[in-house]
C-alpha cells in the first residue's frame, strides 16, 4: 500500500475553543491512530506554534506550525524562520502608525506592551478561552532581545488592517482576517501554510494524489489547493468549502473520524 499523509488544522478541525472542546475526541484519536496503523502518517499544519492541547494517546509525525514558518519532522526542526531585530523594529513602527494592537511570539516567550487593551483580551478568549496573562509574557518591548517567530495583531477597522498590510508587504508574508475579530498573523516573508505543506509531502517523496488535508478557515483555502484531497469541516467557512473535494461533519461531530471511516481506514 502507499503511504498516505494527512494534514490538520486546529482551531475549528480537530479542536472547538468556543464551544469548550479543548482536544480532539476519543473518536478522532482512535481514527487517526488506526490511520498511523496502517503505515501512514499525520500531521498537524497550524498558524499556532505549538500544540493547544496534551493528549497522551495521540502522536503527531510531524508539525507545520506558524503557518508553514516552523517545521518539525520525526523530533528535527527542518525550518525556524526568526524575524531580525531590524524587522521587528519595522514591525512595532508599523503597527504603532495603524494603530494595532500586537501579540508578539517567539518559542518560549511572548510580548505585549497592552495586555489589558479589549481587543486583546478578546482574541484570548476566542483562541485560549482565558484572559488569564501567560506566565511567559514580557510587557516591554525589546526588538534586539525578541527571537521573533510571529505575531498576531489586532485592530479597530478593516481600513487600518489594509494600511498595515501594505506598508509590510515587501518584507513579510501575512493572513488577514477581515470578518470576527479584525487582525492579521505576520510571518517573514516564505512560506504559507499551504506551501509548508507542500513542502514537507515533496521531502518526504510521497504523491500528491496521497495527500490528504482538513482544515475550516481562509489560511487553509492554499493548503487545499496544493493536496491532492482538501476536507472542508461542516463548520468550515464558504470560501473554503468553495475549493473543497468533500466536506465532512462539523469539529463537534466528529467531522475528521467520520470523513476517515468512511474513506481512509481499512
Amino acid at each position: 500500500m502507499d503511504k498516505k499523509i494527512a494534514f490538520f488544522d486546529i482551531d475549528g478541525t480537530l479542536i472547538n475553543v468556543p464551544t469548550g472542546l479543548m482536544s480532539p475526541t476519543e473518536e478522532t484519536i482512535r481514527a487517526l491512530n488506526q490511520f498511523q496503523a496502517q503505515g501512514n502518517l499525520i500531521f498537524v499544519a497550524t498558524s499556532r506554534g505549538a500544540l493547544p492541547f496534551q493528549a497522551d494517546d495521540l502522536h503527531f509525525d510531524g508539525f507545520v506550525g506558524e503557518d508553514g514558518h516552523y517545521i518539525v519532522y520525526d523530533g528535527q526542526v527542518l525550518i525556524n524562520d526568526l524575524f531580525t531585530a531590524d524587522e521587528v523594529r519595522r514591525l512595532i513602527e508599523v503597527f504603532q502608525k495603524y494603530d494595532g494592537r500586537c501579540m508578539y511570539h517567539s518559542h518560549q516567550n511572548s510580548w505585549c506592551d497592552c495586555w489589558e487593551d479589549e481587543y486583546i483580551q478578546r482574541h484570548r478568549r476566542a483562541f485560549s478561552h482565558t484572559t488569564e496573562k501567560p506566565a511567559n509574557l514580557i510587557e516591554k518591548l525589546d526588538a534586539d532581545s525578541m527571537d521573533l517567530i510571529a505575531c498576531c495583531v489586532m485592530f479597530k477597522n478593516v481600513e487600518d488592517l489594509r494600511g498595515a498590510y501594505a506598508a509590510l508587504d515587501d518584507m513579510c508574508t501575512m493572513v488577514a482576517y477581515e470578518t470576527g475579530i479584525i487582525r492579521m498573523d505576520v510571518y517573514r516573508k516564505g512560506f504559507k501554510k499551504g506551501t509548508g505543506v507542500q513542502y514537507m509531502y515533496e521531502r518526504l517523496g510521497i504523491p500528491r494524489e496521497n495527500t490528504y488535508a482538513f482544515g475550516d478557515g481562509i489560511n487553509d483555502i492554499e493548503m487545499f489547493e496544493l493536496v491532492g484531497h482538501g476536507i472542508a469541516m461542516g463548520n468550515a467557512i464558504d470560501e473554503l468549502k468553495a475549493v473543497a473535494e468533500a466536506v465532512t461533519d462539523d469539529v463537534t461531530d466528529n467531522g475528521v473520524a467520520h470523513y476517515f471511516e468512511k474513506y481512509l481506514l481499512e
